[in-house]
């Protein structure tokens, strides 16, 4: 499967983990079992009757991004950190997944850091919004000084 489709898959795992918590109130551990209830069952069902020829990364990958829909529907909540945090998390997953002994390791490892990935980049943009009224006073007292110069020198 190509890395874009597996990129909207989790973008959408992440996000209906966090509406099934925010919107609907049902929580985040909830929220995410029940995703992931839901595409473990749909895999039994294939692999019992139906017999269709599915990639089997996809359950791993909706289950890492219950994990970023759950954290992010707390205190980070941004669109920017819901849709940054898949892309970085798929990429992660994919260069990091054969490192690691079982799925537990490497899905919660990768939505932990591209989580913290996605919250730097947004602080990142959110610093210019902080320096910008500092460089405001800064220029204002500058000025006041200035004018004050010019008074004592023509005194």
């Amino acid at each position: 499967m190509p890395l874009i489709l597996h990129i909207l898959i989790v973008i959408t795992g992440s996000w209906l983990t966090f509406y099934l918590n925010r919107y609907l109130k049902l929580g985040a551990i909830k929220s995410s079992s029940l995703l992931a209830l839901i595409i473990g069952g749909i895999y039994q069902i294939n692999e019992s009757f139906l017999h269709y020829d599915i990639p089997r990364d996809i359950p791993f990958l909706v289950i890492g991004s219950t994990f970023i829909g759950m954290i992010t529907s707390r205190k980070h909540y941004k669109n920017f950190n819901l849709f940054i945090a898949p892309i970085v998390f798929t990429i992660i997953y994919y260069n990091i997944s054969k490192e690691f002994n079982g799925f537990g390791g490497v899905l919660g490892t990768a939505a932990c850091i591209s989580l913290l990935i996605s919250i730097y980049l947004r602080s990142l943009k959110a610093t210019k919004k902080v320096i910008k009224p500092f460089r405001h006073v800064k220029v204002e007292t500058m000025k006041r000084n200035r004018h004050r110069k010019l008074k004592e020198a023509f005194k």
